[in-house]
């Protein structure tokens, strides 16, 4: 009997319900819940310094700007994994279930390239603001900027897993998993 923790069998399984990916899917949701929770608690903090105390947090504003981005960049990429991104799919009702997975993999690729070039482009604006930094909160700018190439990372990684798995997380918003 070995001492260490067993590890789960992936064989059979979805790439899509694979170890690996379940940990990244698991990591961008508490990341962006985080951001998320984090920046509401700096807008509250900010009403109440400029409301109660008629003083202001200056650097406040930039801070929630740039965890709004971050967060939209990560709740892109699991709005991919789960399918819940708008799609206007007027061929959908004309097809039957193999024009659908075909559909499915065009826009898949499509999102693919899109967000392939919009991390190149990320990594470039990142690359030239190095030796920047905010204004009012000091943050170094690539940071901020590396929300684009990391956002779009997560969003190719996700539509490629669905991809190569033919499937999607498509919730339905009467299905009681939501």
């Amino acid at each position: 009997m070995s001492s260490r923790a067993s590890i789960p069998d992936d064989r059979g399984r979805p790439l899509a319900q694979r170890v690996p990916v379940v940990v990244i899917r698991k990591i961008v949701e508490l990341v962006t819940s985080l951001g998320v929770a984090g920046y509401t608690a700096l807008i509250c903090l900010q009403v109440f310094f400029r409301y109660a105390l008629n003083s202001s947090l200056t650097w406040s504003e930039e801070v929630v700007q740039f965890m709004l981005l971050w967060t939209v960049m990560l709740g892109s990429a699991m709005a991919t994994d789960r399918g819940m991104h708008i799609a206007l799919n007027p061929l959908e009702e004309h097809v039957g279930p193999a024009g659908r997975l075909v559909l499915r993999r065009i826009a898949h690729l499509g999102t693919i390239i899109f967000c392939g070039y919009l991390a190149w482009y990320g990594w470039q604006l990142m690359s030239r603001t190095m030796r920047m930094t905010s204004p009012a909160a000091d943050i170094p700018m690539w940071m901020v900027y590396s929300a684009m190439p990391v956002g779009s990372a997560l969003i190719i990684f996700f539509a490629v897993v669905h991809l190569i798995d033919g499937t999607d997380l498509r919730l339905d918003p009467m299905d009681e998993r939501v």
